[in-house]
């Protein structure tokens, strides 16, 4: 067999093998324009936020619809749901919008949405850097806005790198799975594997 060969059919088994794991963790919908982040990629998320943002006690799914976060400052603990509704790619930047569910049992001060959007912003694949808490966070009525450099939210850069500018994404988090719906088209090709599987610290070669 010929050596271009050989490398061929390993680069088919990678890919293959690369399919096969982020199969468990993702899922698309070509004709709906859905990419489904499933229950256990989702749990990963979660766990991966309370780790990394020190004043986000937990983080996890409801059983019905969204996010259930405990915020800890000062002593005084906060319990808020929510669930996330909208992404919009402008430029360097991701803006999005969260949807609370229920009013916080205890008055939230704008820190503690701050805090809330350091754990969204590493669910979605990003980091915290030196701790500072994210600017621009805004809370109208019900709605949380927010923005967070693009090269932050990895997630959103392994499923739709080659998102156009002023594109639009639509979520939903029902029983713990994640449905993003995209305005255009999903390419299969565009989404990076590889780049996902790191993200969820999965390796394809135990």
């Amino acid at each position: 067999m010929k050596i271009p060969n050989q490398i061929g059919k390993a680069f088919q088994g990678s890919a293959k093998l690369l399919q096969m794991y982020a199969k468990d963790y993702i899922d698309v919908s070509l004709q709906s324009n859905q990419l489904i982040v499933k229950p256990k990629a989702v749990l990963l998320l979660c766990q991966k936020a309370t780790d990394r943002v020190e004043q986000l006690v937990n983080l996890v799914p409801d059983a019905n619809e969204g996010l259930i976060a405990i915020i800890e400052h000062q002593q005084i603990k906060v319990e808020i749901h929510f669930t996330p509704e909208k992404i919009f790619f402008n430029g360097d930047l991701v803006e999005g919008q969260l949807r609370l569910l229920n009013k916080p049992k205890f008055k939230a001060n704008s820190l503690m949405y701050r805090i809330l959007i350091s754990g969204w912003n590493v669910f979605l694949g990003g980091y915290i850097p030196n701790q500072v808490l994210p600017e621009g966070v805004r809370v109208d009525g019900d709605k949380v806005f927010y923005s967070l450099p693009k090269v932050q939210t990895r997630l959103m850069n392994a499923l739709f790198q080659k998102l156009e500018d002023n594109s639009a994404l639509n979520l939903f988090l029902n029983q713990g799975e994640l449905r993003i719906e995209s305005e255009v088209s999903i390419n299969l090709r565009d989404i990076s594997l590889q780049y996902l599987l790191q993200i969820f610290n999965v390796s394809c070669f135990h």
